[in-house]
């Protein structure tokens, strides 16, 4: 197991064509490539911790996810025009 980067030092991934199309459609949102990158780990990091923590994986095996949950729309945030 490797460490994590220092908090406010940079980060380097190789660029596959998965990654390129997944980005593609995340940036479509309006969102930077770092927020992207930072919001897809924050999810499945959140999916690994409460599979280790509810008992539903042991400590250190990565969980399989195979969905996710989505908020309703709520059309009074989005931006007019």
């Amino acid at each position: 197991m490797s460490t994590p980067p220092k908090p406010g030092k940079g980060m380097s991934v190789k660029v596959d064509q998965q990654l390129y199309d997944d980005l593609e459609v995340m940036l479509r949102a309006g969102i930077t490539v770092s927020d992207a990158v930072r919001h897809a780990v924050s999810l499945v990091a959140g999916a690994y911790r409460n599979a280790w923590e509810l008992g539903h994986y042991p400590e250190g095996v990565e969980p399989r996810v195979i969905a996710c949950q989505l908020a309703p729309y709520d059309r009074r945030n989005t931006p007019s025009g």
